[in-house]
């Protein structure tokens, strides 16, 4: 199991699809298709996390919708002060929930990427569970995608 620490987030660990390699710098790790990673990462957060999201999240979600701080918040019809706050956060705390709804909406407008009716996205965001971490592994083929697991409390 590798702990994925680079992506921003303290609790992503990839089961399998990635590779240790030896550099002339030290050990190295290569993953396969980080992109699709990332796009199922932003999606198991915006459509699964039963908690609120931490302003470390909020910051992934923005990076992975290539915006800036400013953008997302002129998205949102916040000032980039809001966002900057929420992000400062990183995982000590979460964000407050109107501003978890609204990323989590706006995400899916931008991404065009809905599978669960909004219903149950309430339903889900409102349970409140706390999610220790969530695991993801790799399917090759020729249809190869990432699947996951959340290992909540």
């Amino acid at each position: 199991m590798y702990h994925y620490r680079e992506c921003g987030l303290p609790n992503i660990c990839l089961l399998n699809g990635y590779r240790t390699l030896e550099t002339e710098y030290g050990e190295a790790v290569s993953i396969e298709d980080v992109e699709g990673l990332h796009a199922a990462m932003c999606q198991t957060l915006v459509e699964e996390k039963p908690s609120p999201l931490t302003g470390a999240e909020v910051r992934f979600i923005r990076k992975y919708l290539d915006l800036t701080q400013a953008s997302l918040a002129d998205f949102l019809g916040l000032k980039e002060q809001s966002v900057r706050l929420w992000e400062s956060r990183g995982n000590e705390r979460e964000v407050p929930s109107s501003a978890d709804r609204m990323v989590r909406m706006a995400c899916r407008d931008i991404t065009r990427v809905y599978s669960k009716p909004l219903e149950e996205l309430s339903r889900i965001i409102s349970t409140q569970r706390q999610t220790q971490r969530i695991d993801y592994s790799f399917t090759s083929g020729v249809n190869a995608h990432w699947n996951h697991q959340l290992i909540t409390a």
